[in-house]
Parts: C-alpha cells; sequence; structure tokens
C-alpha cells in the first residue's frame, strides 16, 4: 500500500470510527512500547501489581504477540454514558459500571467498526480487536497513538474530553501512518495527588494493589484500614477524576442534565428528545444498602451480571455493602449480624461478619 493509499484509509478508519460510536482515534505502530517491560517489571518487583495483570509482560508491550500480522494498531476512546448521582445513605458504584457492562458496549461498536470496514473494500485481513481484558497495555499505545497523556491519576486524559472513556484497540495487518503523541498537560495541578482516598498517587510507581478500585474488587482479605477508606464504594472509585480539571466539562453536563431530571423533566420527555446520553440516565451511581447486602442469586442475574460490575460474582458486592453499611455505623447492623447464619453467607462475607467486628468506627471518607 503507497503512502497516498494509507493515508486515505486512515481518514477513512477515523470517520467510521466516530460512526461507530467512538469519540477519539489515534494510530500506532506495532511496534513494542519502548520502556514499558522494564517499568512493569519494576513494578512487580516492588510487589505493587494487581491480580488481574498479565504476568508475562512481553505480551502486554508487544502487539505482534496478540497477533504476528499485526503492522497498526487503532487506539478508540468511547465515552462512558452519563448517570444519575447517588442519594445520601447509598452505596456507590463507579461511572465505568453504570448500565450495560461497558465490554458488550465497546465489542459492539468494533464490530459495527470492523464489519464497516470490510464493507468498504479494507484490502487487508479481517482486523483483530482488544477490550480491555486482553493482555496489551491499551494506555500506553494510546499514548503513542497520540490520543492523550497519562495523568497524576494513572488515567489517560483526552484533550477536550477527558478520562471517563473505555478504551479499545483495533490491530490491522496494513501499515497505516503513525500519530505523534502529545505532551503531558497537566502541569504543576495536584488536585487527584490531594483527592486520592488511599494516599498513592504522586510517585513514579503507581501502588496499584492499593487502589480503592482494586479493592472493590479483589478478593483478598482486607484490613480494617482498607475497609474504612472504601466509604460506601461497592464497586469503584471515581474520586481522582472527579476532581480532575479535564473532566470539568463532562460533570457540568452529567450535573445539567441531573438537575433537569430533579426539576423539570419526567424521563419519558428525555426519552421523547432522543439524546443518547439523557437515556443513560435511566442508570444511577446509587444502589441500596441493604439490598445489596441480601443480594439473591435471581436478582443478582437480574440487575447486576450484565453490569461491568457483576463479572466478581455476588459476594464481593454483598462484602463491599457490609463494609459501608459498618462506615456509615447502620443502626440495624449489629442486629442483623447476630441474627445472620454465617455459614449460608457468601464465603468472602463470613470472614468478616462476627470477625474482626468493630462498630464504633467511623469513616472520615464517605464517597
Amino acid at each position: 500500500m503507497d503512502y497516498e493509499t494509507a493515508v486515505g484509509w486512515k481518514e477513512k478508519i477515523k470517520g467510521l470510527a466516530y460512526e461507530a460510536g467512538f469519540v477519539a482515534v489515534g494510530f500506532t505502530t506495532a511496534d513494542p512500547v519502548a520502556g514499558l517491560k522494564e517499568f512493569l517489571e519494576e513494578r512487580f518487583n516492588l510487589g505493587w501489581h494487581t491480580s488481574f495483570e498479565e504476568r508475562d509482560l512481553q505480551k502486554r508491550v508487544d502487539p505482534r504477540l496478540t497477533w504476528p500480522l499485526c503492522k497498526t494498531v487503532v487506539v478508540l476512546a468511547y465515552s462512558l454514558p452519563f448517570s444519575k448521582r447517588p442519594k445520601e445513605g447509598e452505596g456507590i458504584i463507579a461511572r465505568s459500571a453504570v448500565g450495560e457492562d461497558y465490554h458488550i458496549q465497546v465489542k459492539r461498536a468494533l464490530d459495527r467498526l470492523s464489519n464497516s470496514l470490510l464493507e468498504a473494500g479494507w484490502p487487508g485481513e479481517k482486523p483483530q480487536f482488544q477490550v480491555d481484558t486482553g493482555p496489551l497495555n491499551e494506555r500506553a499505545l494510546a499514548v503513542r497513538a497520540g490520543l492523550g497523556w497519562i495523568g497524576k491519576n494513572q488515567h489517560l486524559i483526552i484533550p477536550g474530553i477527558g478520562s471517563f472513556v473505555a478504551l479499545a484497540l483495533l490491530l490491522l495487518n496494513q501499515a497505516l501512518p503513525p500519530d505523534k503523541p502529545l505532551p503531558n498537560q497537566c502541569g504543576q495541578c495536584t488536585l487527584c495527588l490531594q483527592a486520592c482516598p488511599a494516599r498513592i498517587l504522586g510517585a513514579r510507581q503507581f501502588q496499584a494493589n492499593r487502589c480503592l478500585s482494586y479493592l472493590t474488587q479483589s478478593k483478598e482479605v482486607l484490613t480494617k484500614e482498607q475497609q474504612l477508606a472504601l466509604g460506601r464504594r461497592i464497586f469503584g472509585c471515581d474520586t481522582c477524576q472527579e476532581v480532575c480539571p479535564h473532566n470539568r466539562s463532562y460533570l457540568a453536563r452529567e450535573a445539567e442534565l441531573n438537575a433537569e431530571l430533579d426539576t423539570e423533566l419526567m424521563e419519558a420527555e428525555l426519552v421523547k428528545r432522543g439524546d443518547n446520553k439523557l437515556l443513560a440516565l435511566e442508570f444511577t451511581r446509587g444502589v441500596n444498602l441493604w439490598d445489596t447486602l441480601q443480594l439473591t442469586q435471581s436478582t443478582f442475574k437480574s440487575k447486576w451480571k450484565s453490569t461491568a460490575a457483576g463479572w466478581r460474582g455476588k459476594g464481593i458486592l454483598q462484602r463491599n455493602a457490609y463494609f459501608a453499611l459498618k462506615n456509615i455505623q447502620d443502626p440495624r447492623l449489629k442486629e442483623w449480624e447476630q441474627n445472620s447464619n454465617k455459614d449460608r453467607l457468601p464465603v468472602l462475607l463470613q470472614q468478616y461478619v462476627g470477625n474482626n467486628v468493630d462498630n464504633n468506627y467511623v469513616s472520615n471518607n464517605q464517597e
């Protein structure tokens, strides 16, 4: 493929990606990400990695180990939906876990993009793709593809969009012109460092296994300090993103939509408008803590399993709801503990109920 043809296909792919629902697109080569393997090795040696990470570090940095034919990596960003804010006393789930599992949404958009590309006469093989759960490090490739930069909060920040996005990779077996990386634009801002409830931001290496978002998903035994730090979090943590100046536009629009719901418009009216972002407000980041603590398998399947928060099972949601109720000192919890049959509780919860129980402590971080 000559250069002029390659440029034409690059622009075509961008257009098709936007039509498929993506909000940002960048291109990079299939070369291994320079310096990333050594950086990850250092974090592994420190013991700061999570249990979810691919252990073969070369697979995380080299696209050709995912697909030997790969010559170009297209990095795509998919905007997370706006959502209703949680009410006082509710448990909190992160925006990435609101509504239909974003993996399903993004894969659907990737299928549309891939099919459209083939229908347009793409001269290469059928594209391969990855959404979050594959071995490749999406954020590092996104930086190299000029999509954005890694903020001090460890999230990819896209100019004019922010960080409330899901990333995906489209692997192509034709070489297309790569984009240039962008400069880091965090400057002297330290808002996320100050806001992080785990106090783990700011160093060269990120202690990922202490991040509260990870702890809400980890089945490891949590210390009392970690239980306290979770506050009312049931799944994920958005704190470092919520204070980021680059997310102000997203958060302001979300707040406007919440205000409309609270004052003027019924959801039927929002549906009538046909605004997909407004439609997303049928989803809320707030969950009833008692309902979650006493979650049944049937309710879990109907309410949670199709969301990103469902992938770790119902036991971990019940465990986190238990921590939240302790943290807000719900007066009903002591009686519930006394009347509960521990053997019938999820294994993840059994180790905390009746053990290490101290209902006299209060979390200073309720978010």
